[in-house]
């Protein structure tokens, strides 16, 4: 658990430090990977697949990428990336392209705007994220904890193996 705060913590002064470089939005993409092993081969080519296909997304958008840096630590794959554009549209541009599949629930893309204020789904009026498992909303999955970490763990792995083929 200290692992996991620590990188959050590097990440978020990463994040801070190029916004007050640049004065433009970040873009940061971690994967929603239940358990301890975060960092196994399906799950790193999903993440680096996923960079891909948000860079595309961005270049098709004429959105142009500032700077961007990738790491595989020991709490998770992280990209970071800043970029010229509104941050409201990128996050719009996101949240659809989290819910074009099942399997991209468990992306987590979050966007930062050039004032340092994380956009929300909320915040676009846009719906909450669902559950990997079932189409129920996620935050209410956890509260009840309708699904075990076990499940959660198997199916995130039957995903991303069934990706892979």
């Amino acid at each position: 658990m200290m692992k996991m705060l620590d990188a959050k913590e590097r990440r978020f002064y990463k994040i801070k430090k190029l916004i007050e470089k640049n004065h433009l939005p970040v873009l940061s993409f971690m994967l929603n990977i239940p358990g301890e092993e975060k960092n196994f081969n399906d799950a790193v080519d999903f993440h680096l697949y996923n960079i891909e296909k948000i860079k595309k997304i961005l270049e098709e958008n004429k959105i142009q990428i500032i700077e961007e840096s990738y790491k595989n630590i020991e709490t998770g794959m992280e990209y970071i990336c800043q970029f010229n554009c509104d941050a409201n549209f990128v996050k719009k541009l996101m949240v659809k392209y989290e819910e074009s599949e099942k399997i991209n629930r468990i992306l987590d893309i979050d966007i930062y705007n050039e004032d340092f204020k994380q956009i929300s789904r909320s915040n676009l009026g846009l719906g909450e994220r669902k559950c990997f498992i079932c189409d129920k909303k996620a935050r209410a999955c956890i509260k009840d904890e309708t699904h075990s970490p076990e499940e959660l763990e198997e199916f995130v792995r039957n995903q991303l193996n069934c990706h892979r083929k």
